[in-house]
């Protein structure tokens, strides 16, 4: 087994630990920004391109684009969920009812503007459907310490195994496995213990400023590959994250005064 692999696993696993500092440290916002960081896809990507070229990296981006898209409607719909079942048969219902529609779409990587317009769509939709902060939670508990360690040890594990698929499978399908939200379910999953709902939205909210910034990043690549930019996609990737994020932190702050908040 390659010993990328085995870096890419201790990655994921780091940045998971890393996560779950920075939510009890900074806030739950931070903790949702940081659990958006494409910890598997990245790496995944970076090694398609190196091995296959721009033109089938690219490919492998519209099916992480989708698959970002995906990711936002099952944080919306489990946080729907988990404020009227329990968090564990909400995660079920989410998970089957994004399964579904991954099932009915998955002749769409192939389809680049198809695949924009409806992540854009999604990550919209998502924003809008993410419930109110409740008043308080009746169900909250405290979190373990060992919860950080089998976390870890869980996204390391995970980690290895989408490397390893990602290496035998066609591009659309490494790019939608290595859109799997792991770090990001860890981290929601976290904060719910931590928390309860209200804590566990305040993450997911931070999440979804999260996926947009990384829907450009991911859109921005795909872009830069088609045309050959080469290397350059990489800072042109970026470039276009940053200014997804700044300006979504200009629309939150114009939402705010005009709420009076």
């Amino acid at each position: 087994m390659p010993a990328t692999s085995f870096a890419h696993a201790v990655l994921s696993a780091a940045a998971v630990g890393l996560l779950l500092s920075t939510l009890r440290r900074a806030g739950p916002r931070a903790g949702g920004l940081a659990a958006a960081v494409p910890i598997s896809s990245v790496p995944a990507l970076f090694w398609l391109s190196l091995e296959h070229g721009g033109g089938y990296a690219a490919s492998a981006v519209l099916g992480s684009l989708w698959g970002t898209g995906l990711t936002v409607l099952l944080g919306a719909s489990f946080a729907r969920m988990a404020l009227a079942v329990h968090a564990a048969l909400a995660g079920l219902l989410a998970w089957l009812a994004i399964g579904g529609l991954v099932a009915l779409t998955w002749a769409l990587p192939a389809m680049p503007a198809t695949v924009a317009v409806l992540t854009v769509g999604a990550i919209l939709f998502g924003h809008a459907a993410l419930p109110r902060l409740p008043a308080s939670d009746p169900h909250r508990r405290a979190t373990r310490r060992t919860g950080t360690w089998l976390s870890m040890a869980a996204a390391g594990t995970m980690s290895l195994l989408v490397t390893e698929l990602s290496r035998h499978s066609g591009p659309q399908l490494c790019g939608l496995v290595a859109a799997i939200p792991l770090v990001g379910m860890f981290a929601v999953h976290a904060g719910y213990r931590q928390g309860g709902a209200p804590l566990m939205l305040q993450l997911l909210g931070g999440y979804l400023d999260g996926m947009a910034a990384k829907a450009a990043f991911l859109g921005a690549l795909a872009v830069a590959w088609a045309l050959d930019a080469g290397a350059w996609a990489w800072p042109i990737g970026l470039a276009a994250a940053a200014i997804a994020l700044r300006v979504k932190h200009h629309l939150r702050q114009a939402r705010s005064l005009s709420t009076g908040g």
